[in-house]
């Protein structure tokens, strides 16, 4: 396996985890739209996704995922609500990450997604809730990447507030002149308005070139930068904001747009064909002062839509001494003195609001764009925790006009009023010899004090790359996953944004990790990973002088554990906790052809054994024996080892349904709760492979059929919401899965008359059958009671195909029902199809081997105690009527005339449509067997589930007696 296929693997495996984290994590985001946790999951499995991608040259992947992000950073700093729409879109976009990271799998290089398409709903969406809220919408890539810091300093470093100018020794007085201010105000509408300059059809291969140029810009400020050629660098930034107004569609398309746009194409052109010839870029061509009043003029065009005034009045009373103004007495002087104004702000949401905290943290948010907010009532928290009613008050200073404060605000949607008044105060300055240290300057001290803190409880770990590594991004960003599942990330140098954009060249990464592990353990942690040249650790301040046990991967690391060995021995309150062995369970990805190859190894181990077994029976040598024996436990060990390496949680799959319930209840507008129980118990991973598409037509069937539309459940007394029970639960050597709703349940009379009008039964065998078997009629091909075909279900191929599904894998199906009151599904499990327990019969000279599983008991009875009772042989079997088949009609042997035993085995087995004595030659007896599946045209004969390799080397059929 080649380098590249290598990082393709790592990033597979992790993609589809956080795909699935996504699933789960926007289902429970439409449940609990106010639940800020779940939004920040949401960003930091996007932001991880993000990062992967770009890091191993997936563009398209990381492209949208960074637009998805825009998204999610608005919601979760309360700038748009949660909507439905937006939920919508944000499936969407995951749906078509999903696509793409299966492309990536199947080695298709060219996706089928239009990812231009979902950007520009993205962005339309932004549009929508921003637009004239005072908010950019334009693309945040530079500040984006620092939004979900890994390490502890880059989040210390996110909370610190800009530094402030030092406190005088002076202390400001504050005199309130207008306790109160009762005023009317407006509530202003968005009416648009057009451009000055008229807007010109915008060419068809726009949003091409834009790309185009994008990629150009960047490339070519690299140049300019290296090359310091300020001139170029000014001209080059006016293109990039030009072109990101265009793409964003936030100005109008005029003229002097398209010309600006036209002439930096051209420039850029000729500059880049300057470099590539070599040419000095003093001679280019371009009059770069021309063109920067070109972009200027474009620049200059106004947005795309304006707010005009709709007027609505409210009386409202602000009570500014609800603020403890003299607080801020010094700050407010300071910003006084710059021109800046005191304001008191009060908001209300409209009583329909369906969120809003989220609406008034939008208010909150877009004061603090346009000024310094000093105090809220309710608290920020408060709001954010969903817990602040329907009102709003801010003090807060602001040097822009009240005019153009109110005209910003009143675009926001779903409120009532927003009433903005200054309050007037007047500042006397009083000496005063004191010493006052700011609270921001003791913050900002404790939080550096806090990262030196955790500087010294941390390893350092210097990491160096071989030199030849083509990627050495990739291998650093492999190194951190690596080492994060060994504790938590204190610091990385280079920066982790630096590591994931691709910009590491060096062969060094340093990264300071708290962990409870060992020297040895990190050491060998990232010695695993390919192209790692040397690792060193340092440990902890604290540690120094500690004796701990070390490895010796290099001669240049005896010499530094040698050096530390020396040191004065300090005292280590921690070193306990750290020269201790952790209990932290390790993992490690294996590709799963690797471990099924193990898996066929061990099964021909298994055949092996037997063989074995057979020799040391015949020939009677106690060594022998005895040399077997321990062969015995060992294989026996090693057997269940690897049968534990392949057992996954149902979890695999059930997490899946959330979103299939999700999606399914609102295309048939119904409304459903789906509870999921025992998602821990754990299936053989061939079983679970499998399981997705039967449970798939159960869960379909369940909302389509079952539950009741919501007005019709509640004429039934039901709850509006129906119920629907995904449980697993483990019974001896099987797994059961049950599904289970509230919903109508199955009308047995229906049944009977949909099978009569399709020709599967006649009138006469409906008036023979019980409500049970009418019931497993649906189980016949074809069959479905639904009206019309749609796309959810009708088609009569459901529960035909997971009839057939569940019984290849051994398993069995069970429908049980109460008209009225629901219905229950259970699917009854193997745990495992590799290695199971049989029983080997014999029929003629055949050996044949019965699932143990099916089988209850083995009796035998005389030939004569077998009667015929209406044509069906039977028995009586411990007071019951006991059916009784003989395997050579179900394989269809010759019958030859021979003399019959006095005394016939009989084998009894539970099958789906109950007991069943199976009449065979004789019983071999127990022995474990290793399934191998039937190939060519043998894949299609009834009554065989597959053969096994016998100890003598014969090869013995492993019968399916379900269907007899």
């Amino acid at each position: 396996m080649d380098e590249m296929e290598q990082y393709r693997e790592l990033f597979l495996a992790e993609a589809m985890e956080h795909l699935q984290a996504l699933n789960q994590y926007l289902v429970e985001l439409e449940n609990n739209p106010e639940n800020l946790e779940i939004i920040n999951l949401i960003f930091r499995s996007a932001h991880t996704l993000k990062g992967s991608a770009r890091t191993v040259g997936f563009d398209h992947i990381s492209n949208l995922t960074h637009h998805m992000e825009d998204i999610l950073d608005y919601l979760r700093e309360g700038k748009i609500p949660v909507t439905s729409e937006i939920m919508d879109l944000l499936f969407e976009c995951l749906d078509a990450l999903e696509t793409m990271v299966n492309e990536i799998e199947e080695g298709i290089t060219e996706t089928s997604v239009d990812v231009d398409s979902i950007v520009e709903k993205i962005k339309k969406l932004k549009e929508k809730y921003l637009s004239g809220a005072g908010v950019e919408t334009k693309p945040k890539e530079e500040k984006k990447e620092d939004t979900t810091p890994t390490t502890k300093e880059e989040k210390e470093e996110e909370k610190k507030e800009p530094e402030k100018e030092p406190s005088k020794k002076t202390k400001i007085k504050v005199i309130l002149k207008n306790p109160t201010t009762t005023l009317k105000v407006k509530k202003v509408e968005k009416v648009p308005t057009t451009s000055e300059e008229e807007e010109v059809k915008k060419p068809k291969n726009l949003e091409e070139i834009l790309e185009q140029m994008s990629k150009s810009v960047e490339v070519l400020s690299i140049i300019a930068e290296a090359l310091e050629y300020s001139e170029l660098k000014t001209v080059l930034k006016k293109i990039e904001e030009l072109v990101k107004k265009v793409m964003d569609d936030s100005i109008v398309f005029t003229k002097s747009v398209m010309e600006a746009l036209k002439c930096s194409l051209d420039a850029m052109e000729k500059i880049a064909k300057t470099v590539e010839e070599g040419k000095d870029l003093s001679n280019i061509g371009v009059d770069l002062s021309e063109l920067s009043d070109i972009l200027d003029k474009a620049l200059a065009t106004k947005s795309k839509e304006e707010v005009s005034e709709k007027v609505e009045e409210y009386e409202v009373t602000l009570d500014h001494t609800k603020f403890k103004i003299e607080e801020y007495g010094e700050r407010i002087k300071e910003l006084f003195e710059k021109g800046h104004k005191l304001y008191h702000l009060k908001a209300k949401t409209t009583e329909d609001c369906a969120l809003k905290c989220a609406t008034l943290l939008m208010v909150l948010n877009t004061v603090k764009k346009i000024g310094e907010v000093l105090d809220t009532i309710p608290k920020e928290e408060v709001l954010k925790e969903g817990e602040g009613g329907d009102e709003l008050e801010i003090l807060f200073l602001s040097d822009k006009p009240m005019e153009e404060i109110q005209k910003e605000l009143d675009a926001i949607s779903e409120i009532e009023y927003i009433a903005i008044s200054p309050v007037d105060i007047e500042l006397k300055v009083e000496e005063e010899e004191v010493e006052e240290v700011k609270e921001e300057e003791k913050k900002g001290e404790k939080e550096e004090k806090k990262v030196d803190e955790d500087l010294q409880d941390a390893y350092k770990v210097e990491v160096i790359i071989d030199e030849e590594c083509l990627l050495k991004s990739v291998r650093a960003y492999m190194v951190i996953k690596e080492l994060e599942d060994l504790g938590e990330i204190v610091k990385v140098e280079p920066s982790l944004e630096m590591i994931q954009k691709g910009e590491f060249k060096d062969t060094k990464v340093t990264i300071y990790l708290i962990t409870n592990r060992e020297p040895d353990d990190i050491k060998e942690a990232v010695l695993n990973i390919p192209e790692i040249k040397e690792v060193y650790v340092e440990p902890p301040k604290y540690m120094e002088g500690v004796e701990t046990k070390k490895t010796e991967p290099k001669p240049q690391q005896k010499e530094e554990d040698k050096k530390k060995k020396e040191t004065p021995a300090k005292k280590a309150p921690k070193a306990t906790t750290t020269t201790k062995k952790s209990s932290t369970v390790q993992t490690v990805r294996v590709n799963i052809e690797k471990l099924d190859k193990l898996m066929n190894l061990v099964g021909e181990l298994v055949i092996n054994r037997a063989n074995f077994a057979q020799i040391a029976e015949k020939y009677d040598i106690k060594e022998l024996h005895n040399a077997v024996n321990r062969l015995n436990m060992l294989i026996t060990e090693l057997q269940e080892e690897v049968m534990a390496m392949r057992m996954i949680p149902v979890s695999f799959i059930f997490n899946r349904f959330p979103r299939t319930v999700r999606d399914l209840a609102k295309a048939l507008n119904k409304e459903v709760e789906l509870i999921i129980e025992g998602s821990d118990i754990e299936l053989d991973r061939t079983v679970l492979d499998e399981l997705a598409e039967p449970l798939t037509h159960i869960i379909r069937n369940a909302i389509d059929h079952g539950i009741e539309p919501p007005e019709e459940r509640e004429k039934l007394g039901k709850p509006r919401k129906g119920k629907l029970i995904l449980k697993a639960v483990r019974e001896r050597n099987h797994v059961l899965i049950i599904v289970e709703d509230d919903g109508r349940g199955i009308d047995p009379e229906v049944i009977k008359r949909k099978a009569i009008e399709k020709g599967l039964i006649t009138e006469e065998e409906a008036k023979r059958m019980s409500d049970q078997e009418a019931i497993n009629l649906i189980f016949l091909p074809g069959f479905s009671t639904a009206e019309k075909v749609s796309d959810v279900s009708g088609r009569g191929v459901g529960m035909d195909v997971v009839k057939t599904k569940i019984e290849s894998l051994g398993g069995s199906v069970t429908v049980y029902s109460e008209k009225g009151k629901g219905t229950r599904v259970v699917l009854q499990l193997p745990l495992t199809m590799a290695i199971v327990l049989a029983l080997l019969i014999r029929l003629k000279d055949q050996v044949y081997a019965i699932p143990l599983t099916s089988v209850l008991d083995v009796t035998h009875v005389k030939r004569e105690e077998i009667k015929n009772i209406e044509g069906q042989d039977a028995i009586l079997y411990r007071g019951d009527i006991l059916p009784v088949v003989w395997l050579k009609d179900i394989l269809n042997f010759p019958w030859v005339d021979e003399e019959e035993p006095d005394e016939i085995y009989i084998v009894v087995i539970e099958r789906n449509k109950g007991k069943l004595g199976v009449v065979v030659d004789d019983v071999i007896g127990r022995e474990e067997i290793v399934v191998k599946p039937l190939q060519g045209i043998l894949k299609n004969i009834q009554g065989f589930a597959g053969a096994t390799i016998l100890g003598d080397g014969r090869v013995a059929f492993i019968l399916d007696l379900n269907n007899v």
